[in-house]
């Protein structure tokens, strides 16, 4: 096996064992419950599970900015290299009259041309996307929880 085909493998592997929305919201909830058992707060699982869902409704659209914002800075280091590496000493050559530099210039400028289509596609829907979370954004005070009665928050344990 190929090191590319081991490579695709292990992506599929991994993109197949990411959590979706759906499950990163469960998880939060069940790792609420059990905080909140382990430093002594009785919420019911209804209130646990709508806490867990506020703050992954809260993170979940700035990290699928963050996302598109790196796939962005990807395809900027992409074009980057290509015209600082790549095209030069290629299109040197092909200026030589040497055919199969043309060759080579031709289709690495083609290359260069769908990238930059794709950082386009890619900053269009940061745009999109982005904006969205932006209007969506409001300020939030950060109100501490008060420790449980009878009991003090600084002796309890915590489950990491």
């Amino acid at each position: 096996m190929s090191h590319t085909t081991q490579h695709e493998e292990q992506a599929r592997q991994v993109k197949a064992a990411l959590p979706g929305y759906l499950e990163v919201r469960e998880t939060a909830a069940a790792v609420l419950v059990a905080t909140g058992k382990d430093i002594g707060l009785r919420l019911d699982e209804r209130d646990a599970r709508d806490l867990a869902e506020a703050v992954v409704d809260a993170i979940h659209k700035g990290a699928e900015v963050r996302g598109i914002a790196f796939a962005c800075d990807v395809a900027d280091l992409e074009l980057a290299a290509h015209e600082r590496y790549l095209l030069p000493g290629a299109r040197q050559k092909a200026a030589s009259g040497d055919s199969l530099a043309r060759a080579v210039l031709h289709d690495l400028e083609q290359y260069v041309q769908g990238a930059v289509k794709l950082r386009n596609e890619l900053v269009e829907r940061l745009a999109r996307v982005g904006g969205e979370w932006l209007a969506s954004r409001t300020a939030r005070a950060v109100v501490p929880m008060p420790a449980p009665k009878g009991q003090h928050r600084a002796g309890a344990k915590v489950a990491a």
